[in-house]
């Protein structure tokens, strides 16, 4: 016997509203869209760039160009998901009890299920070609030594900041794309240690911005604190460590990843005969995300601890 509709449309409006106050926090840092045309949706159409003909011969023929043009996909994953059979003792209201356990534990799932998803295409390969057969892995060339800016191994510095700036202008990423990282809270305490980070003399070169002992910018950087090793992340904190033990943290300009729902939010409730007739609910979340061109973005090494 499932709820009648009034309720259940109360409910799913009450649930997608609670899980809308908590965001995913890499959520608004990418390109979000939503396509559920096919099971592998194409995101981008990348069109190759030319250098210029030189009209260097009198009467010559036409140098004709030749331009490539690629694309970026996305393949359906499964859904992530929480449900849960809602014991009488819980009292949830399904239309306006919006602090009931069930319905505050399955907004933190979807959330954490967005950022795994994101986090997943940051470190996966890029799926490009005509039909989206050619597999490429994160590319050596876009990661920083954990050694930059010191002579062994080194946690979060400035010269890495510098690196990865350095990194994406002589990819031709243009100036305005607005620029992210994410900080661990090791990182972040790391960075607060370093003089040109926190010093008024280099306010002007380096730009910081604190709120709450949180470095929130610095160097055109916008940093998104969130922890890698959270194992409520399932596959991320072993994506976001390579075999030396290192911490990879992402960065990367908005246009650079690209976030699609085929179903941003689905939730169902109803009573369950077998269970005695207890409410059951179920919120989840279809969706994957990629990186765009590899130019632009990149992963910082960074000594853990």
């Amino acid at each position: 016997m499932s709820v009648e509709n009034t309720a259940q449309l109360k409910y799913q409006n009450n649930l997608e509203m609670a899980l809308q106050l908590q965001a995913s926090p890499l959520e608004a840092a990418v390109t979000v869209q939503s396509d559920a045309s096919a099971e592998k949706i194409k995101i981008k159409d990348i069109v190759g760039n030319k250098s210029p003909q030189e009209d260097d011969e009198r009467g010559g023929n036409t140098k004709w160009n030749n331009t490539q043009f690629d694309g970026v996909w996305i393949p359906k994953p499964n859904e992530l998901y929480d449900a849960e059979i809602i014991e009488n003792s819980d009292k949830l209201a399904t239309a306006i009890d919006l602090q009931g356990s069930a319905v505050m534990s399955g907004r933190g799932v979807i959330n954490r299920a967005k950022t795994q998803r994101i986090l997943e295409g940051f470190y996966g390969p890029i799926i490009s070609g005509k039909t989206g057969t050619v597999t490429t892995a994160f590319p050596a060339g876009n990661i920083i030594a954990v050694d930059v800016g010191a002579a062994v191994a080194a946690k979060m510095n400035t010269a890495k900041l510098r690196g990865a700036n350095k990194m994406l202008t002589q990819a031709y990423v243009p100036d305005e794309a607005e620029r992210f990282m994410v900080l661990t809270a090791d990182d972040n305490d790391a960075l607060l240690t370093e003089i040109p980070a926190t010093s008024s003399d280099f306010k002007g070169a380096y730009g910081g911005t604190f709120q709450d002992g949180k470095i929130m910018g610095l160097l055109g950087w916008k940093f998104i604190h969130l922890e890698l090793d959270n194992p409520l992340l399932n596959t991320i904190p072993a994506l976001a460590t390579d075999a030396n033990s290192y911490r990879l943290n992402p960065f990367w300009v908005k246009p650079g990843v690209v976030l699609n729902f085929w179903q941003a939010l689905r939730t169902e409730v109803g009573k369950i005969p077998e269970k005695r007739f207890m409410p059951g609910y179920l919120a989840g979340t279809t969706c994957a995300a990629s990186r765009t061109q590899p130019g632009m973005s990149g992963i910082i090494r960074n000594l853990k601890g």
